[in-house]
């Protein structure tokens, strides 16, 4: 599967939907920064029109990018609400110096920041519904969780952006005009998938769990520590690899089409799943092998956590139904769980098991809640 780059500190749950391997910390001169007025000044090079779906800003500001509990959510809102809490004036730099857009808001809605955007969002309202029907909000702890996640997620992402120039041999003193900036665009960036969670910290919060509670976690999953499982999988991309964002209706169907196919020739017990894996999973890379990953851990950082949760729930030798990830449609197939280490609960292990725990709880939240919401994306 492509891999895109999302902070190693937003690994937990924030990316629940998508893959979530490491950032790379880079030094000053590469650093990733927040769009600039001078690049506004540069004009676009023509190039073909992608093959997703396409937004223009102010154009398509009613435009409904995804629907939870029954909601629509326009593109105005995601504009409106990135602008409010996490980078004052992106309003303005969407809607241009005359109103009517501008260069640089067509190349952030045609960038890969667009589309898990829009999945955060959607399911930050989802999460937000489930807890008015929990009853009334705290907004205050709701803030402080906000904040909590955010200032977590920034201080590992500086600790990682550090050692990097440590490792470059390069200084890692930093004036404060530069963690500003980097903060700066890491919120701009990632803030998004910090408030998620926030929400999430703040419905499935660390509890102060007693050690038996921790060990009948322990004793019911064991395999979680020091296990992994060898799967395949067949990927259709309804989806652009480049940005994640949905391609063309036309380009949907024919994915589609090419689904239903995988799933007509898969045999039953799995035995021809690496030859259609190789004959028509867009994972160029993976199905070379017949579309196989090993040594898939139970909260796996390489690759999308419904590929992940997916393998690990089903048992050696069954093939799941269709999961989508922000790659396109997923069909997954576990072969075996392999037990690398064998651990036991003790003083030493509790951290761990305390962790493990805390994401499946949030992890299940999440998934059920989309389910309940009925989260839809539209973009």
């Amino acid at each position: 599967m492509p891999a895109r780059t999302a902070p190693a500190l937003v690994f937990a749950i924030a990316t629940l939907a998508f893959a979530a391997p490491h950032a790379r910390a880079q030094g000053d001169a590469a650093t990733p920064s927040a769009p600039t007025t001078q690049e506004s000044q540069q004009q676009p090079t023509p190039s073909p029109a992608p093959r997703f779906v396409q937004l223009r800003y102010p154009q398509d500001k009613e435009t409904v990018i995804a629907i939870a509990d029954g909601t629509p959510i326009w593109l105005q809102q995601l504009i409106e609400h990135i602008d409010a809490r996490h980078y004052p004036g992106f309003l303005k730099l969407m809607a241009g110096e005359n109103g009517d857009g501008s260069p640089d808001g067509r190349r952030i809605l045609e960038s890969d920041l667009i589309a898990p955007w829009v999945r955060q969002f959607a399911d930050i309202k989802a999460l937000e519904a489930e807890a008015r029907a929990r009853g009334a909000i705290d907004q205050e702890k709701v803030e402080a969780s906000l904040s909590a996640a955010l200032k977590k997620s920034f201080e590992e992402y500086l600790k990682a952006y550090t050692e990097d120039l440590q490792q470059r041999g390069l200084p890692t003193e930093l004036s404060q005009k530069r963690v500003d900036r980097l903060l700066t665009d890491f919120q701009f960036r990632f803030g998004l998938s910090c408030e998620l969670q926030g929400w999430l910290d703040y419905l499935q919060p660390e509890e102060d769990w007693s050690n038996a509670r921790l060990n009948d976690f322990f004793q019911n999953n064991p395999r979680y520590f020091g296990g992994g499982v060898t799967i395949q999988h067949i990927l259709v991309q309804n989806r652009d690899p480049g940005t994640g964002i949905l391609l063309q209706e036309k380009e949907r169907i024919a994915a589609a089409a090419r689904l239903s196919e995988a799933q007509k020739r898969l045999l039953k017990d799995g035995s021809n799943f690496g030859e259609i894996a190789k004959l028509l999973s867009d994972d160029t890379r993976s199905a070379k092998d017949g579309g196989k990953f090993e040594n898939v851990e139970r909260f796996d950082q390489r690759m999308p956590t419904v590929i992940c949760r997916a393998g690990w729930q089903l048992k050696d030798g069954e093939i799941s139904g269709v999961v989508e990830s922000q790659y396109g449609w997923h069909i997954v197939r576990r072969i075996e769980h392999v037990q690398r280490m064998f651990m036991l609960f003790t003083d030493a292990t509790v951290p761990m098991v305390k962790i493990m725990l805390q994401r499946e709880l949030q992890e299940d939240l999440l998934f059920a809640t989309r389910k309940k919401r009925m989260v839809e994306l539209k973009l």
